[in-house]
């Protein structure tokens, strides 16, 4: 009975020092959760932009007609002025499904139908996936080789090859700012992963032009 007492209270402690050490974790961008903010959550702008006028014409030759995307059969029962404006307006909106149908799904998708995000959606983040969140740059290669069909749902393969395969650039892709300072401890521990993206010659230029040693 005493041992089960002290691994039950081991396990307790051991949780509660977890939870705390997590404040004190730096906060980089690996391990900060995106800033909620008014527009995050929303992906309103993309309705607000919808104009009717102009798709009028391409949906008409399509047969498209108001039901096709809108419900008018939804009874609101209540005395609630605000709350049935409220309900009647999510009801009569068709949602993301009804524009996907003619804009991203391959089998239905118009020609001449944009398919950038960004022909309608301003706020992009309010579209990124939730296990996006935390470390996802350090996970999403295990993810990409097991389901890269659903990378291409939102990126081009060219936004992949960027990343990839631009070397020895000064951009803070992969570094945070002050990594200069102590990327010596990871070069030296790991050459081969610098070796990913840079080229021998751009570590010795630096170096060169910095008049400091390689050894150090």
């Amino acid at each position: 009975m005493k041992r089960a007492t002290s691994f039950i209270t081991a396990v307790l402690v051991t949780a509660v020092a977890v939870s705390a050490c997590r404040q004190y974790l730096p906060s980089n961008r690996y391990l900060q959760l995106r800033q909620p903010s008014e527009t995050t959550p929303s992906t309103a702008d993309a309705r607000r932009k919808f104009n009717h006028a102009k798709h009028m014409p391409v949906l008409a030759s399509t047969d498209v007609t108001c039901l096709s995307c809108h419900r008018f059969d939804a009874l609101i029962d209540t005395g609630n002025d605000e709350m049935a404006r409220e309900i009647a307006a999510r009801a009569l909106y068709p949602g993301n499904a009804a524009c996907h149908f003619c804009h991203v799904d391959s089998d239905t998708r118009i020609a001449k139908a944009p398919q950038a995000c960004t022909t309608c959606h301003d706020n992009l983040a309010a579209l990124l996936p939730a296990d996006h969140e935390v470390a996802w740059l350090k996970v999403h290669s295990s993810m990409a080789r097991a389901n890269p069909e659903r990378c291409e749902n939102c990126h081009r393969q060219s936004f992949c090859i960027d990343c990839h395969e631009r070397r020895d650039t000064i951009q803070t892709r992969m570094h945070d700012r002050n990594f200069r300072f102590f990327h010596s401890v990871q070069a030296r521990a790991n050459p081969m992963q610098c070796g990913s993206c840079h080229r021998e010659d751009f570590c010795i230029n630096c170096h060169q032009q910095r008049n400091v040693d390689v050894g150090q």
